[in-house]
């Protein structure tokens, strides 16, 4: 059953490869946005069921503050898909008990887990 992944991702190449990957999943895909705004306001106007956020996205706010956004606001799951690994970014993220912690580069059968584990928690 087909649902409703948004893709909070500002590297066009990376927001493209990671929407081809969820739609080839058989999933709809919302986005990508690029900015705390633009997620907020394609969530509110088509409600994801799991969010896949980059922590440094465009903007002022990042990516770990739009994930909390998009849980307080929405009720999505989370998965941080990103390259930072330094341990505060981690310990910030990690506060919000994300789904799960994707670190680029990913491959396909790693974003299809973290998919599936990111639904499965909505159950």
């Amino acid at each position: 059953m087909s649902k409703v992944i948004l893709i909070v991702e500002d590297e066009a190449v990376v927001a493209l490869a990671t929407a081809d990957l969820v739609s080839a999943l058989g999933h709809t895909v919302l986005g990508p946005a690029e900015s705390f705004d633009e997620a907020m306001s394609l969530a509110a106007n088509t409600l994801p069921e799991l969010a896949l956020v980059d922590i440094r996205i465009r903007g002022e706010i990042d990516g770990i503050e739009t994930a909390r956004h998009l849980q307080e606001s929405h009720g999505c799951s989370i998965v941080f898909v990103t390259g930072q690994t330094d341990a505060s970014t981690r310990q910030r993220a990690e506060a919000l008990n994300p789904i799960y912690y994707l670190r680029k580069p990913f491959t396909p059968e790693q974003l299809s887990e973290a998919v599936r584990l990111g639904l499965a928690a909505r159950k």
